[in-house]
């Protein structure tokens, strides 16, 4: 949308370990795609002593949980307000619901924003525990490095100013991991069928290397 201060926002939606923030990345790398990753915000906040929305995130996140909406809309909302104006917006983690996306809905066309669609990332079951069994996470800056198609993931984090060593990420054990994939079969998977009846899902194999996805979505955008 050139020449204008409303944003153009993109959903991710896929199983856990689908591979939702490798594809993020690519996109802000390719194409100055910001990348919105709930799950990441939470972690972050939650690593803040008294911070608000972490703290009330703590006990669902330690049962590897979803959020309640109310919570999930108080975080999504915090965050959109200081979105640069006239970016293209990925959205990872959220909307995880059927309500959350019909809140999204209602304030994407009230604001004036663009929507450039769902696009669902499939992947066997399988294949996506064994990503979050191997995936990392800096104990400092609570980046996730994510296991892709094999791709190896390093000892330190490489984020800028931070190089500590990686972690298992806390909410990958299997009991919490099993929780995060139930609720996604009860809650999120619903979705595809969601924005499909809109006439706005792309469906993407995530068993495929991610570059392939990475150029499905953006030449969908283009087509527009």
């Amino acid at each position: 949308m050139p020449g204008t201060d409303r944003e153009t926002f993109l959903i991710l939606l896929g199983p856990p370990g689908s591979g939702k923030g490798t594809l993020s990345r690519l996109l802000q790398q390719q194409a100055d795609w910001i990348p919105v990753s709930t799950g990441e915000e939470i972690r972050k906040r939650m690593a803040v002593p008294g911070d608000e929305i972490g703290d009330a995130s703590r006990p669902y996140m330690d049962r590897g949980d979803y959020i309640p909406d109310d919570l999930a809309l108080k975080l999504f909302f915090s965050i959109a307000e200081h979105l640069p104006r006239g970016g293209k917006v990925v959205l990872d983690g959220f909307p995880r619901t059927v309500h959350q996306a019909e809140v999204l809905e209602e304030w994407l066309q009230g604001e004036g924003h663009a929507f450039a669609g769902c696009a669902f990332l499939e992947l066997a079951p399988e294949v996506a525990a064994e990503r979050m069994r191997q995936r990392r996470v800096c104990p400092s800056c609570r980046k996730t490095f994510p296991t892709v198609a094999g791709d190896p993931v390093g000892e330190f984090c490489d984020e800028e100013g931070c190089s500590d060593r990686l972690i298992p990420r806390e909410d990958d054990d299997p009991e919490r991991m099993a929780m995060r994939v139930q609720r996604h079969n009860e809650q999120t998977a619903p979705l595809r069928d969601w924005y499909q009846d809109r006439g706005c899902l792309l469906e993407l194999d995530a068993s495929r290397p991610t570059e392939e996805s990475v150029a499905n979505i953006l030449r969908a955008d283009r087509q527009g």
